[in-house]
């Protein structure tokens, strides 16, 4: 029975892994939008004292000041553009990809699209458009919404408009990038991934996601390569060394496979999915015990997930631990009931204990479930 890597496998989308101050724009506006020069208490200064505290990542402090400035000018359309990226910032954890510009990114996913925040921000950068159509990064801003709400085609519009204000702005090909990629056209991602690195070769970010969409392809070669010329731009791309762990587990490498997941999680000690995966490697070489290990510290960051304790229930069986395999199948099922192959696993692990009916009502079960 050939068990999943990890929940989401390929479909861990990173759409930036890039470190705070990595520049990942060249092309783009390299200063925010220009304003008079700021003076006391009037929308310019408080646009300027907006942008200095969401450096220093006071992104409440910077949307108060973002507040007054439009108060005082409503019709200052950096401001709202800003008070939507600082409206943002405030909800995920974000990747600071332009320190001058403030311009940052976060992993897919990771924004609910569906919150108040979000959708403030979406009417700030909807208002930004109004006021001044040329602020291309408001349209990038608006089409990365659009992609969290998987409305691809909104979200590639928009990066349109972006290029069509900017063409040389990398963002803009990188975030289309990613819209592309949520559509499955992955061979147009690879595309714009390319043209951001064109423009901007020291983008590890942008080497990071085209390798994940050479990956979703089944090139998992071009993608190691991808995975590895990120790592170097960025040694503490966690994304990055995650992925190429996946890449590498998928070409029967686990032992780099292993080592990347180790140091994904040496970066980040609270991924549930990079213990998973590096269980999942490890039970791949027979090493049951440290799978379990790995799994439990998993399921103990990340409860509520029935592919976790479904692997550990592999490997438990692996062990002949048939009674904790039915117990993990058993919370595999509660957590998703339409998981079939946690039935005829659960079978299975019935069978091994001489459980006829019970083994039999589960198989018979998870073969209804595929048909």
């Amino acid at each position: 029975m050939k068990m999943f890597l990890t929940l989401l496998a390929l479909g861990v989308f990173v759409v930036c892994g890039c470190a705070s101050g990595k520049k990942a724009d060249a092309g783009a506006i390299a200063e925010p939008p220009a304003v008079e020069e700021a003076a006391g208490d009037s929308a310019a200064a408080c646009y300027e004292r907006g942008l200095a505290l969401s450096k220093a990542g006071d992104y409440d402090g910077a949307q108060a000041e973002f507040d007054r400035a439009i108060e005082l000018d409503g019709d200052f359309a950096p401001a709202y553009l800003q008070r939507g990226k600082a409206a943002l910032a405030r909800q995920v954890k974000i990747y600071v990809l332009d320190d001058d510009n403030f311009t940052f990114s976060w992993r897919a996913g990771a924004l609910d699209a569906s919150t108040g925040e979000s959708q403030s921000a979406m009417r700030d950068f909807v208002k930004a458009i109004e006021l001044d159509p040329s602020l291309a990064e408001a349209w990038v801003y608006r089409g990365r919404i659009y992609r969290e709400l998987q409305e691809y085609d909104r979200a590639i519009a928009d990066c349109r408009e972006a290029l069509a204000q900017s063409p040389a702005y990398a963002f803009a090909f990188f975030s289309r990038g990613g819209a592309y990629d949520g559509k499955g056209d992955y061979d147009r991602a690879i595309a714009d991934y390319t043209q951001a690195i064109t423009l901007d070769s020291d983008d590890a970010a942008a080497y990071n996601n085209r390798g994940i969409a050479y990956a979703r392809k089944g090139d998992f070669d071009r993608a190691i390569a991808d995975y590895t010329r990120a790592v170097e731009l960025d040694p503490d791309d966690e994304f990055a060394y995650y992925n190429r762990g996946i890449a590498y587990a998928r070409k029967g490498d686990f032992d780099r496979a292993i080592a990347d997941y180790s140091r994904a999680i040496e970066l980040d000690p609270d991924d549930a999915f990079a213990y998973n995966n590096r269980g999942a490697a490890e039970r791949s070489k027979g090493d049951y015990d440290n799978a379990i290990a790995d799994y439990v510290q998993a399921i103990n960051l990340y409860p509520d997930d029935a592919v976790m304790f479904y692997n550990r229930g592999i490997a438990y069986y692996n062990k002949g631990d048939y009674d904790r395999a039915i117990a993990d199948y058993t919370q595999a099922i509660k957590l998703d009931p339409g998981n079939a192959s946690a039935y005829y696993n659960r079978g299975l692990a019935y069978e091994k204990k001489g459980e006829a009916s019970r083994a039999r009502a589960d198989m018979e079960t998870a073969r209804r479930m595929r048909q």
